[in-house]
């Protein structure tokens, strides 16, 4: 990273588009989530448990505004740079060839782009699910509980993405891979039990698969297909 001439450093080696990007990227992400806990720590802590804990989830369902206070507001952009941050370093790892014509901040913005452009898309058809189903009045709860777990999943990836970019230790990546896939099973299970009464069981299971499924899979041919081929 660097070298050393006499008793001074030479830092014309230390490369910022690489290694310093990153590490704003996570000291912004740091300052979200301190300034969320500061200022709305007791929200916050219950948007956390919502997925855990039936009393704090029946809080935040009893409250009715949960997406229109400060909590929802940090927490948004910090779990996009969360998960884009992950994105980046995983495919800078396993697809090499995407740095190939694309600069750091212009591959992040992509990716941020894309994933924000993915929680759009999904949200729009989970709206047309819920009334395509007569079931409205229980999209709120489900809103809660999806938001609940992609903000715990994005503790992880923080923690993880901290991990690789100072040790270089990628396999803390299917620590947190396990971590996510244990939320996530979760999250299933609580989607089920709050479920409507005019869902049968088809029916959940074609909107789990619209939903969870198949974005993934086609996010994961995406990635393999660029990754292979280059832009």
């Amino acid at each position: 990273m660097k070298e050393i001439n006499g008793d001074s450093f030479d830092f014309s080696t230390v490369s910022f588009v690489d290694g310093n990007w990153a590490t704003l990227i996570i000291a912004l992400e740091l300052l979200l989530l301190t300034i969320n806990a500061v200022v709305n720590r007791r929200n916050l802590i219950l948007s956390i448990q919502s997925l855990y804990s039936k009393r704090a989830f029946s809080q935040v369902s009893k409250e009715g505004k949960f997406f229109s206070d400060g909590t929802f507001i940090f927490s948004l952009p910090f779990i996009l740079l969360t998960w884009s941050l992950s994105t980046l370093q995983l495919c800078s790892y396993y697809f090499p060839h995407f740095f190939e014509q694309l600069t750091y901040m212009r591959f992040f913005g992509l990716v941020i782009g894309a994933i924000a452009v993915f929680f759009l898309i999904k949200l729009l058809v989970n709206l047309f699910l819920f009334e395509f189903f007569e079931c409205s009045e229980k999209r709120y709860d489900f809103h809660v509980t999806a938001f609940s777990f992609f903000l715990n999943c994005s503790l992880a990836l923080m923690l993880g993405q901290t991990v690789v970019q100072y040790t270089n230790f990628y396999a803390i990546y299917i620590v947190i891979a396990l971590i996510i896939s244990g939320l996530f099973i979760l999250k299933i299970y609580k989607d089920f039990i709050l479920k409507s009464k005019r869902v049968n069981l088809f029916q959940f299971f074609m909107y789990f698969c619209t939903l969870e499924i198949l974005p993934c899979l086609v996010i994961v041919k995406l990635l393999y297909m660029f990754g292979n081929k280059g832009f």
